[in-house]
């Protein structure tokens, strides 16, 4: 790892400490598409970071053989925050504030370790489920006609639900890009493993045809 690899996830593994400041703190979670589109993906990647920095084996590896333990805990996460009352209690209460912190980043550390031993059909079953649950939540966020957070404005909701469906369709993306390069690496090895066709495999190669 070279060094200005390691300083860049140092830099990210330490971005959280950056909440402890109120008014940095305030001005990202007084606008609601800031504090889901950009808070929460900033954690996410400082717990990333933190598990790049990390041993190479730790504790859970023993549990999360195929990459599911990472990608199930970023889900659950992600659908947790997404509910507006769990908004409103992170803006609220202070050890609700932190758990969001501690859930974020923690998430972040095991997908990082999960990552590496995912299948495609996993990653492309993790991605598309995600976008999903973004559309649904932006659009329901888009078509409400009442706020759903008390502690945001309805021109927030609205902003925050055009944000999370432009998420859904990048992830879609990212599952469509992962599904057609998963199918075309199988095309690819069946044609490297399938046997040379030759002249001695045909039995019909090389047959003098019959005179009359």
């Amino acid at each position: 790892m070279s060094r200005t690899h390691r300083s860049t996830l140092w830099l990210a593994a330490l971005l959280p400490l950056a909440l402890l400041h109120d008014g940095l703190r305030h001005a990202i979670e007084s606008r609601m598409a800031l504090h889901m589109l950009v808070e929460f993906p900033l954690l996410l990647a400082s717990g990333w970071a933190v598990a790049r920095l990390a041993a190479r084996h730790l504790p859970a590896d023993a549990f999360d053989a195929l990459g599911l333990l990472g990608v199930a805990v970023v889900s659950c996460v992600s659908a947790f925050w997404m509910i507006p009352a769990a908004l409103d209690l992170a803006l609220l209460h202070e050890p609700m504030r932190w758990a969001k912190v501690a859930s974020w980043v923690g998430a972040g550390a095991l997908l990082a370790r999960s990552a590496p031993r995912l299948g495609d059909e996993i990653a492309v079953f993790f991605l598309g489920n995600l976008a999903w649950m973004f559309a649904t939540a932006g659009l329901l966020y888009r078509e409400a006609e009442s706020r759903l957070c008390a502690s945001y404005l309805a021109e927030d909701q609205l902003w925050t639900g055009n944000g999370l469906v432009v998420l859904a369709l990048a992830l879609g993306a990212l599952a469509l890009r992962r599904l057609v390069a998963a199918s075309a690496g199988v095309t690819s090895s069946r044609a490297a493993a399938a046997p040379p066709r030759s002249s001695w495999s045909d039995p019909r190669a090389g047959r003098t045809p019959a005179r009359r």
